[in-house]
């Protein structure tokens, strides 16, 4: 009986795909227009999410065009969650260095049924007049496969959290 209850626990992603998002800055007035940087050609992903950006703006009463007063600039990573990013500082001779997770890797538990990827992004809103940062956010979040889903989720947040 054990078996036939456990089967359908083990067939499903086991990663908690609960959004991360830090925020800070005063942020981003209501309807104030914005310009999104341009995205390297050859990628993707990135071009996916400045796509997604796009209409999180839109969909929140922000006009997306080139000469606006605000300009949006984004990072955009997907990786194997086994990796993490860090600062590492020297602590001096007598002790180990010291690291400060910025993103600290994950494990693989019981019942996962993959290794799984993180989706990370950092957004900056810069004023053009100003010439100050008026808002950054950096959200990420878990997944076996990430899909465009996670990517649109992601993007409405970082604009959420911008005030959008």
């Amino acid at each position: 009986m054990a078996i036939i209850l456990g089967a359908p626990l083990l067939a499903g992603c086991a990663i908690n795909k609960d959004l991360r998002l830090d925020t800070q800055g005063p942020g981003l007035p209501a309807n104030t227009a914005v310009s999104i940087e341009t995205v390297p050609a050859g990628t993707e992903n990135a071009s996916r999410f400045a796509a997604a950006l796009a209409d999180a703006f839109a969909g929140s009463g922000h006009a997306v065009n080139e000469d606006a007063p605000v300009t949006a600039v984004f990072g955009f990573s997907l990786r194997d969650r086994s990796t993490g990013t860090a600062q590492v500082s020297d602590a001096g001779e007598a002790r180990p260095p010291e690291v400060k997770w910025i993103s600290a890797p994950a494990r693989k538990r019981a019942f996962q049924a993959c290794e799984g990827e993180r989706l990370r992004a950092t957004l900056a809103l810069y004023s053009r007049n100003d010439k100050t940062l008026i808002y950054r956010g950096t959200g990420e979040i878990d997944g076996c496969d990430i899909t465009q889903g996670e990517i649109d989720a992601l993007a409405k947040a970082l604009v959420k959290g911008a005030g959008g």
